[in-house]
């Protein structure tokens, strides 16, 4: 599928891109977009992430990684974009240049799956086909080496998302690979909650999550089409 679609949620209008000239990739079905809406970076062949005008859908550059890429986040600014893949890297670009400014080995990775920055540029989650997630500070943004704060070790099968919630508190990771595949880490003590999810909450297996705008609820959705939304009794939405 050489194409992809995007929906107008205002008019309800679905306009079919027919694809990204120059590329060849069979899909283009894993993309992120920027915060300020401006990019759409999708995840192609080769190591390579294809950028997109998000208000055209027209091609604007290529970044190249060496190995293939498996996971890409925006900062909250859209002024950095990182990535991460099968050769356990995390290349960080400057947007406005479009140059690698900088790599780090990702501790213990040997093929990266997932990526994540806190709201205030303070913590970066790298999560592997092993299931380990590490989390960095801002070290990270300038040592080829840095050593995590804290290696989350509680799911044991590869991570498909790992994501911090609006105020960079809590940090959400999930594999779809196993029954409940889905903790929280409390980032400022850096422990996992003990009694999320247990034994009478059927989360079954986790496809997507995501956090309401001020963190009163977590919606979790499963592959037996359910949107479960369970609310967090420490936040207030705005």
């Amino acid at each position: 599928m050489r194409h992809f679609f995007v929906y107008d949620v205002i008019t309800g209008k679905t306009l079919r891109i027919p694809g990204i000239s120059g590329r060849r990739e069979k899909s283009f079905t894993k993309f992120v977009v920027s915060p300020d809406n401006q990019y759409l970076a999708f995840l192609g062949n080769d190591g390579f992430i294809i950028l997109v005008s998000n208000k055209n859908k027209q091609w604007i550059g290529n970044l190249k990684m060496n190995g293939s890429v498996t996971a890409v986040t925006f900062s909250p600014d859209s002024s950095l974009l990182l990535s991460h893949g099968s050769d356990g890297v995390v290349y960080i670009w400057d947007m406005a240049t479009r140059d690698c400014i900088h790599t780090f080995t990702d501790d213990g990775c040997v093929f990266g799956t997932s990526l994540s920055v806190s709201i205030n540029n303070q913590h970066f989650a790298c999560g592997s086909d092993s299931g380990v997630v590490n989390v960095y500070n801002s070290s990270c943004l300038r040592e080829a080496r840095p050593r995590p704060i804290k290696s989350v070790m509680n799911l044991t099968t590869t991570i498909q998302l790992t994501q911090f919630n609006q105020t960079g508190e809590i940090l959400a990771i999930s594999s779809k690979m196993v029954k409940n595949g889905l903790r929280l880490l409390h980032v400022p003590s850096l422990t996992v909650f003990s009694n999320w999810p247990n034994t009478n909450i059927p989360l079954n297996h986790v496809n997507a999550f995501d956090f309401s705008s001020g963190s009163k609820y977590l919606a979790v959705g499963n592959d037996r089409g359910k949107a479960l939304l369970f609310r967090l009794n420490n936040y207030v939405d705005t």
